[in-house]
């Protein structure tokens, strides 16, 4: 009788290892057919994907990426982040590189192609490890239509179409906003009323069209007259108004001056004289947005009573 510590015959060792051998084989092609599919998958993104390792340099990258900011592959791999990353330092992507963990970020982003140009990117990254160091998996797809689309429709929800103004929601809403700010600081804010003398006689004589170059021309004599970060607005047929942040009365009326006499001295072409009348205000202690519209109203109708191409004021006692 054989005892239960025997051993096993040649017969059973040999198939024994035969198993081993085909097993491990089985796992080894099974890791190969999974790496070949996640190298397909990679390759065949329709989103740039880049991995970078610690030191903010590409690990692997795929023909999208490379394709999206016009470099060839064997240039990318020669790259760090900071080479396309817009408006970030080393130090800060660094920073960033040793931030990221498993769970990741999404964000909007811009990135820049070789030739210096500017690409938006919807961007998701997350980390993992592998062979002992740390990677960050990059997914970058490009939004640059569509935030052009989302600026084109905010500029058309903001714009007066026909000057270029901001139109009177936009306007009302730039006008509330600096209300608050100025009265939170305690700074000066001036608002100027006015429109355009005797514009149905224009286009009565000369025609709409003539009409709305007009309206056109005399919106860009004021952006020639005006600061970067004054807001005109368009308030409705030939009537304008002009938002002048941190500017008290005497610097406002002298604005209003200065526009009123561009606009009487620029010719548009057939009209032979286009003049203006300004309403002049500044917001006093604790006004509101209406009181300060209504003030900048009064002043207009009075320069206009007053014989018109003049500028007038109201105050807020």
């Amino acid at each position: 009788m054989n005892s239960t510590c025997d051993p096993l015959p040649a017969q059973a060792l040999r198939a024994e290892a035969d198993d081993a051998v085909f097993e491990r084989a089985y796992v080894e092609g099974l890791l190969r057919d999974r790496e070949s599919l996640w190298h397909a998958l990679f390759a065949q993104s329709r989103d740039g994907v880049v991995v970078l390792d610690e030191a903010g340099k590409v690990y692997e990258t795929n023909q999208r990426f490379a394709d999206l900011l016009g470099y060839t592959m064997d240039e990318m791999y020669q790259l760090h982040v900071w080479d396309w990353a817009h408006g970030l330092s080393p130090e800060d992507l660094r920073g960033m590189i040793r931030d990221i963990d498993g769970d990741g970020h999404h964000f909007e982003t811009q990135q820049m192609r070789k030739d210096g140009s500017l690409v938006d990117i919807e961007l998701s990254n997350s980390c993992t490890f592998f062979r002992g160091q740390k990677l960050i998996f990059c997914i970058c797809r490009d939004i640059t239509a569509r935030k052009a689309a989302e600026r084109r429709i905010r500029y058309l929800a903001t714009t007066d179409t026909l000057t270029g103004a901001s139109n009177r929601g936009e306007f009302s809403r730039r006008l509330a906003e600096e209300i608050a700010r100025a009265h939170q600081h305690g700074t000066p804010l001036g608002l100027v009323m006015f429109d355009l003398d005797h514009f149905k006689r224009i286009n009565d004589g000369y025609g709409h069209d003539v009409g709305d170059t007009v309206l056109r021309g005399v919106t860009g004599v004021v952006r020639e007259n005006v600061r970067l970060g004054d807001v005109i607005g368009r308030w409705g047929g030939e009537e304008f108004m002009l938002l002048l942040p941190k500017s008290d009365l005497a610097i406002t009326l002298a604005v209003a001056e200065r526009l009123r006499a561009s606009i009487e001295a620029r010719h548009f072409e057939p009209v032979e004289r286009v003049t203006a009348s300004f309403g002049v205000v500044v917001l006093e202690r604790g006004e509101g947005f209406d009181a300060l519209v209504k003030r900048a109203d009064v002043a207009l109708y009075r320069a206009k009573s007053a014989g018109r191409n003049r500028v007038e004021t109201v105050s807020g006692d």
